[in-house]
């Protein structure tokens, strides 16, 4: 099920209501320390609301944090799938546009920024309760754009692979905490989002070409010759 329950101008609408304060609210506390570490008191408190209204809307804390996940999955997926819906297959840069409608929105404002990034992060390595938000709020729109790679042309089981290694990268970058940076790389400057979408969708489009060559991975390198070499043994330390 493709959830947008939530949009981007209702969210503004009824960003004064106790519903929306408690789920902006419970979205920085989850971010900040986790499912495990958030109470629903810290949640209401930091919303301004009573304890009580939060249990009315949402009732125990589960179901708190899968509304936090199904209000920001909506406004992701439903961004995502209307770019996905204006690429034509047939086009030469069908790929990359594929790439792109799958990396914008989590990196653009409907992704919420650095503090849903720990949340987006937890869900593709968390336990059971984010294996079963995943499918509910994530799969539905996966497979649309797994069925847009394979009209490109190439097999299921590679846009399959392609696309969890897209999302892989995703979740390395989505954070922006400056690690790249830290170990050599660009400094982007004001257009930082758009460099770093350019990079992730020519990253993803190699890979899939990559991955659609004949045998891209050898199971097996041949050995080296070793006739007429002389071996040395490990030099010991003295």
């Amino acid at each position: 099920m493709v959830t947008d329950s939530v949009s981007i101008s209702e969210s503004t609408d009824l960003s004064s209501s106790p519903r929306t304060k408690l789920l902006d609210a419970a979205e920085a506390e989850f971010s900040r320390v986790g499912f495990g570490g958030a109470t629903t008191k810290a949640i209401a408190a930091a919303a301004g609301v009573a304890q009580g209204l939060l249990h009315y809307h949402f009732g125990a804390k589960e179901r708190l944090f899968e509304a936090v996940i199904e209000r920001r999955s909506g406004l992701i997926n439903a961004s995502r799938l209307a770019l996905l819906a204006e690429v034509d297959a047939d086009t030469p840069d069908a790929t990359s546009r594929i790439f792109e409608a799958f990396f914008r929105p989590p990196l653009g404002p409907e992704g919420g920024g650095p503090t849903f990034a720990p949340i987006f992060a937890s869900l593709s390595v968390g336990g059971e309760r984010e294996r079963a938000l995943v499918a509910r709020h994530y799969d539905a729109p996966a497979r649309r754009f797994v069925d847009a790679l394979t009209r490109t042309g190439v097999d299921r089981t590679v846009a399959a692979s392609a696309y969890g290694f897209a999302l892989g990268a995703l979740i390395g970058s989505v954070g922006r905490e400056g690690r790249v940076r830290r170990l050599g790389g660009p400094d982007d400057g004001p257009d930082e989002t758009e460099a770093l979408i350019e990079r992730l969708v020519a990253f993803a489009t190699g890979g899939l070409r990559a991955l659609a060559e004949p045998d891209p991975l050898p199971t097996s390198r041949p050995r080296a010759a070793t006739r007429g070499r002389t071996r040395r043994s490990p030099r010991r330390s003295s």
